[in-house]
């Protein structure tokens, strides 16, 4: 097929927030599972814990997160939860991304 028979493939608005693939994965991840501990994140994505805190702090910053600190075995735990702005900003981007993926003849 020459590049003049090819269907220009619009990318979705890019939503800065999650534009960094951490973030994204954050938030797939709280998607689907509504809550998560810091530690456990922290090891599903393999990041340190201060680049951790600072893609969860920009999260929290636009209301697509929050994160609640309690003592769990006498430890200090923080346990994140997606927020419902959390929630359907995050499916309205995935749709975005389904009606792309839709369009495209494989």
């Amino acid at each position: 097929m020459s590049d003049s028979n090819r269907k220009e493939v619009k990318l979705p608005p890019l939503h800065e927030i999650f534009s960094f693939s951490a973030r994204f994965n954050i938030m797939l991840i709280l998607f689907v599972h509504k809550k998560i501990v810091f530690t456990k994140l922290q090891k599903l994505l393999n990041l340190t814990s201060g680049n951790l805190s600072h893609h969860l702090s920009n999260l929290s910053e636009n209301g697509f997160i929050t994160t609640n600190k309690m003592l769990l075995s006498e430890r200090p735990t923080s346990i994140i939860h997606i927020t419902e702005k959390g929630k359907e900003s995050f499916a309205l981007y995935l749709t975005q991304f389904k009606d792309i993926l839709d369009d495209i003849e494989l």
